[in-house]
């Protein structure tokens, strides 16, 4: 009898398939409001390597899956594929380990074998996805971009010989909140990078001079993407200052409100002006930086949400809130307790890690797991106690729970912090202050 022939991480899998639509599913309902935009931009004539910002752990890989119906494969850092049953789990779903310097210099030859793979997936016209940085940090800003995803790039070039061009595809994801469920995702694509193309215009360059040079460009493209902040020392003053100013910028430029692309224009154009104020007077706009981080923590003293400051009209916002958490309150009680078990097995895993950009990952998988468990039994005693179509009333009007408790905790928490932000006046008079000196630059 012949050996059986083992399966490729990228062949067509039916219980996957139908695991990856569910699962998206639940992805789109994390986020309040998700804006795509570039897909257009994506070849159908070569093989794709997808090539995104790391911010938000779990979230953004499945950010770039949920970008079109193909699936696609990821790679994540070797040391999680330990265990068996682990590794046999992220073989089904389509991720394959790959070793970074942190994890030793000697495990970075397993690597070859990864990229031999990695090249061997997109010659059979699947997609591959790889996070560049190797790390998440949730921060508007880019951490140095690894070498893997070039070396995977020009072998999957040379294995391909000529068939068909290969590209990296760069993406820039942007939330709203890298912490808070059910915030705000934006996501685009960029220019894709002709690998195959550079090859040819450069036959003479050595492979470490052309990884360096796609790094480069990667990078570059990256930062294009994104709301880009250069500055780590005074990071959370600039984005401060972005955020208090995003609403009368957008207004500035003429742009339309509640479009987060036009957000990310606004925020970017105040980033350029305040490292244009630095050059031409460093010890100044360092001093306004100052006084903005001092205002920032008196904020966050009295809790009181950046939402809350960049909101034109507190009072209006407090009035129709105050009516819908009323009238909506009853529902809130019982989707609550419908939700209780999904909510304290998230809050009891996010309390055990330092790290908060993995909360939100937690609270989407908690949520796809335990929330489907619980919902099935709801339906199963609705059904068995009253007649069908009230069980059916009850079992639509309930499956929702998770978004509307979500929903009415933001309304609740926004509305306590617009009052609190209305009490401030100091703070507003100080806010106001600083909105002026910006956007007279």
């Amino acid at each position: 009898m012949g050996t059986k022939r083992k399966k490729r991480i990228y062949e067509r899998n039916i219980y996957y398939t139908v695991l990856k639509y569910y699962v998206g599913l639940f992805f789109r309902l994390s986020y309040g409001k998700r804006e795509y935009y570039g897909i257009e931009k994506l070849p159908s004539d070569g093989a794709l390597i997808f090539a995104s910002n790391h911010t938000n752990a779990l979230m953004d890989a499945l950010a770039v899956l949920d970008l079109d119906t193909r699936p696609k494969v990821f790679v994540a850092r070797a040391d999680i594929f330990k265990k068996p049953l682990l590794a046999k789990i992220f073989f089904f779903l389509r991720i394959m380990p790959i070793n970074r310097i942190r994890d030793g210099r000697n495990t970075l030859k397993n690597n070859d074998e990864i990229i031999k793979q990695s090249a061997e997936v997109l010659c059979n016209n699947v997609p591959f996805v790889i996070l560049p940085e190797g790390t998440h940090r949730p921060m508007h800003s880019l951490l140095p971009l690894g070498k893997g995803i070039f070396r995977i790039a020009l072998l999957a070039n040379e294995e391909i010989a000529g068939e068909k061009p290969v590209y990296i595809v760069p993406i820039g994801i942007e939330y709203g909140n890298f912490f808070r469920y059910r915030s705000s995702l934006l996501l685009q694509i960029g220019h894709p990078i002709n690998v195959t193309d550079f090859v040819k215009a450069h036959p003479n360059k050595e492979e470490p001079v052309m990884m360096n040079d796609l790094k480069e460009r990667l990078q570059e493209d990256l930062k294009d993407l994104i709301l880009y902040i250069p500055d780590d020392v005074h990071y959370d003053a600039t984005l401060e200052l972005c955020n208090m100013s995003c609403y009368d910028r957008i207004d500035q430029l003429s742009l339309k409100h509640r479009v987060l692309k036009n957000r990310l224009t606004a925020n970017r154009f105040t980033v350029s002006l305040i490292q244009n104020r630095k050059e031409a007077e460093a010890d100044k706009t360092i001093k306004i930086l100052e006084e903005i981080a001092a205002f920032a923590e008196s904020r966050k003293r009295k809790k009181i949400s950046m939402a809350s400051v960049a909101n034109p009209n507190p009072v209006m916002t407090i009035i129709y809130r105050s009516l819908l958490l009323l009238l909506l309150l009853p529902c809130f009680i019982v989707s609550s307790i419908l939700y209780a078990p999904t909510l304290l097995a998230s809050y009891l895993l996010c309390s055990r890690m330092e790290d908060r950009a993995f909360h939100n990952s937690v609270r989407f998988v908690t949520t796809l797991l335990l929330w489907t468990i619980t919902f099935v039994a709801f339906a199963i005693t609705v059904f068995g106690l009253f007649e069908w179509e009230l069980a059916l009333a009850l079992s639509l009007v309930f499956l929702p729970s998770p978004l509307t408790f979500y929903q009415y905790y933001k309304w609740f928490r926004t509305t306590r912090s617009d009052i609190r932000w209305i009490l401030a006046k100091d703070l507003r008079t100080t806010k106001k202050r600083f909105v002026e000196w910006i956007l007279s630059l």
